[in-house]
């Protein structure tokens, strides 16, 4: 009875070890455990891609940090040496918005202008300021001539020259902002 048990193990060893192969060449393919010294039969290594952990925007607001992004820019930067300049500080005199309204709504209007997410105008901030929907009606009044606007996009590029802004980007605010030329000068 002692040897039934014995030969009886062993072939339940024997089939154990079957039932895992099956399950192994079922699971990889029957192809790939005949292929392995086979080059005819082999599969090709399958290519694996790897998935990025940051999707890269192709927009110039998405790389200058989107609104956020922008606006510190504005807000710790550009408006500091703007109005530091004697030239372009006069305009920035006698103004019902505060420096924290303008940079708010120029870093939306930047941000939308340049492909971003911000609205372009009319969002009402929480001081309740409005941003004004045209440069016309933003600089009306104001007299600002050719000469200034041009010293504004040019202390805009120097500054962002320095925080590390690539060239390809300030190209493209100061298009922007050149863009917006005629809406401003002489209002």
């Amino acid at each position: 009875m002692h040897t039934n048990t014995v030969q009886s193990s062993k072939e339940w060893v024997k089939y154990l070890a079957i039932a895992m192969i099956c399950s192994i060449v079922s699971i990889d393919g029957m192809t790939s455990a005949i292929a392995e010294g086979d080059p005819v039969m082999a599969k090709p290594t399958p290519v694996i891609q790897e998935v990025p952990f940051v999707v890269k925007s192709e927009s110039v607001a998405s790389r200058l940090g989107g609104f956020f992004g922008i606006h510190a820019f504005l807000r710790d930067r550009a408006l500091p040496a703007i109005l530091a300049d004697s030239e372009l500080a006069p305009f920035f005199g006698n103004l019902s918005e505060t420096p924290s309204d303008i940079a708010k709504c120029f870093a939306m209007r930047l941000d939308h202008e340049l492909g971003g997410s911000s609205t372009k105008s009319g969002t009402h901030l929480e001081s309740m300021h409005r941003c004004r929907k045209t440069m016309k009606a933003i600089h009306k009044g104001r007299n600002i001539p050719d000469s200034a606007i041009t010293k504004f996009i040019q202390i805009v590029e120097e500054q962002a020259a320095m925080v590390g802004v690539s060239p390809y980007d300030i190209k493209a605010v100061a298009a922007v902002l050149e863009r917006n030329r005629a809406g401003i000068r002489n209002k």
